[in-house]
């Protein structure tokens, strides 16, 4: 499915995502974001999101994903930390630390780790500490002559 229909309107899949990274792409890296990604393609290093982390069924993650909210689908080798709700789908495959406000796991699904649910609890300075790290990130070019 592309990313949009026959219209011109983005697919539901797509609406509020930020920046996706493709199906038959590899990151590796850190990437930071006021917004939300979508996760279809190979990354590995650190993702850091004030919106929601999805990580499709053909996404595989290796590192770390921090996240407003977080939808597992693909396979992620890391700790896994969400500020909402973290879920895991019947796809999803986590090896690693999960913590979040609420936690869904739906049956099919598979994780190994530590699991730990902190209601009400978000993590103080997430939303700030992202929003300055984009914010010097914009300072700096990232193509030069």
């Amino acid at each position: 499915m592309g990313v949009f229909n026959g219209s011109g309107k983005k697919a539901p899949l797509f609406e509020g995502v930020n920046s996706i990274l493709g199906e038959h792409s590899t990151f590796k890296g850190e990437i930071v974001t006021g917004g939300s990604i979508s996760v279809n393609g190979f990354f590995e290093g650190k993702i850091k999101a004030d919106g929601e982390v999805m990580v499709l069924p053909s996404g595989v993650v290796s590192g770390e994903i921090f996240g407003g909210s977080i939808v597992v689908s693909g396979k992620v080798e890391g700790n896994v930390k969400a500020a909402g709700n973290l879920e895991i789908t019947k796809t999803g495959r986590v090896r690693g630390e999960l913590c979040g406000e609420r936690i869904i796991i739906e049956e099919g699904a598979a994780y190994h780790g530590r699991v730990t649910v902190n209601p009400g609890a978000k993590e103080e300075g997430f939303s700030e500490a992202i929003a300055e790290n984009i914010a010097e990130n914009r300072k700096t070019p990232i193509f030069s002559n």
